[in-house]
């Protein structure tokens, strides 16, 4: 078994950033707002490319279904079958419109300057002391770069590149998904997992290296629709009931000491994340987080309690909560399979990098293609700051991610 180690060597023999700087420039923010799958029309023409490359590289059964899934095949010379997915689309946050790159070379350790009076200064952004020399790509600031998670996408097309032009790596049959709308909660929603066929597959989608993630939030979508009386403002006194009122009334009793500008580590939320109406209807929809499924619930039982205390304030108000499920925790399955953190772990140390094992505030494609059945860790791409425009990776740690992915290969053939 060859450890791979040089992430230089990598970014010398592959396409690995260069392919990444061209999957950036696609817009492919996911829209919430569509139910179509691909929610956006971009995704399905990265993943026409993606299935192009991949037919390049040899993998001629790549293919784009009706969803705009991209899967494809690397037949092994080892038994057994590996799976690596990450996702197409970008968040919705922050614009992706017209990403345009800045190469930071031999990074000096400094603030790094871009437009907008946007600032990645080092005591922000910590890991920017691991990589003095490296070469940084930031977005100019007016967009989000996108490392999350074409990032993941072009890590595994550079281990394809290696693998193709070295037969000889001992590696299973490798399958590969890249997958429309995870920004968005859809990504396991159409996902063939049926003819994906892999026991054990790994999302590449994760943040500086080292990263590796067994365990995310158990997430809820909370949906509060306010009904009030619509009477004539002039002639309103103890007849109008105003929805929009009221739903101030309830954003105002939402514990801040619950939300994500006050919590850490293992602290759940709650986040209203868009509104809409007008005085006679309103509704706001909140995400809900925790790291157990028990108190996930109750939070979703707190809103309802608060719902119930508006009504009791105003009797002609009516508040409706639907509360829907997004994933959930995948470290409760993966706890009973610890072998895959175990290979994960080899193979992130087989690459020089130390294993730092954290949860996720947040959640993963794999979450949800773990419950249904294929265990699915997260594996860093070397990104930091997702979701906006302070975002940036290292070309290094793409390499480092790179070599994970080649060393995970080789581990889970059980080459000697």
């Amino acid at each position: 078994m060859k450890a791979f180690t040089n992430p230089q060597e990598i970014l010398d023999s592959t396409g690995t950033v260069a392919r990444f700087l061209e999957y950036i420039r696609i817009d492919t923010q996911s829209d919430e707002k569509n139910e179509d799958c691909p929610s956006t029309e971009n995704q399905r023409v990265l993943a026409d490319r993606l299935a192009g490359e991949l037919k390049q590289l040899g993998l001629t059964d790549a293919v784009v279904d009706e969803n705009s899934y991209c899967t494809a095949t690397l037949k092994g010379n080892q038994e057994g079958v590996l799976g690596f997915c990450a996702h197409l689309d970008t968040a919705p946050a922050f614009s992706g419109k017209d990403v345009k790159a800045r190469l930071h070379e031999n990074y000096d350790g400094g603030p790094i300057t871009l437009e907008n009076d946007v600032v990645i200064h080092p005591s922000d952004s910590p890991e920017l002391t691991a990589c003095v020399g490296d070469t940084i790509i930031t977005s100019d600031g007016t967009t989000l770069l996108g490392a999350d998670d074409k990032a993941g996408i072009a890590n595994i097309m550079g281990a394809l590149e290696v693998l193709v032009k070295n037969p000889d790596i001992p590696h299973p049959t490798l399958r590969i998904c890249f997958s429309p709308d995870e920004e968005i909660g859809r990504g396991g929603n159409k996902f063939p997992l049926e003819a994906f066929g892999a026991p054990v597959a790994f999302t590449m989608d994760g943040g500086f290296p080292g990263e590796i993630n067994v365990e995310t939030f158990s997430a809820d979508k909370g949906i509060v629709t306010f009904k009030g009386v619509s009477v004539h403002p002039g002639y309103g006194k103890g007849k109008l009931v105003n929805a929009l009122t009221y739903m101030g009334k309830f954003l105002s009793r939402l514990p801040h000491l619950e939300s994500p500008e006050a919590t850490d580590g293992r602290d759940g939320f709650f986040m209203p994340t868009d509104l809409s109406g007008d005085a006679a209807r309103c509704t706001v929809n909140l995400i809900l987080r925790a790291f157990d499924v028990d108190t996930l619930k109750e939070r979703g039982e707190r809103l309802r309690t608060m719902a119930e205390a508006l009504v009791a304030e105003a009797p002609a108000l009516t508040v409706e909560v639907e509360i829907q499920e997004q994933y959930r925790n995948m470290h409760d399955i993966l706890a009973k399979q610890p072998e895959i953190r175990e290979k994960l772990t080899e193979a992130v140390e087989m690459a020089g990098v130390k294993p730092d094992l954290k949860p996720i505030r947040g959640g993963t494609d794999g979450s949800r293609l773990t419950a249904m059945g294929m265990p699915t860790p997260n594996v860093f791409t070397g990104g930091v700051n997702f979701h906006g425009p302070t975002e940036w990776i290292s070309t290094r740690c793409m390499g480092l991610s790179v070599c994970t992915i080649l060393n995970l290969c080789q581990v889970f053939a059980d080459a000697k």
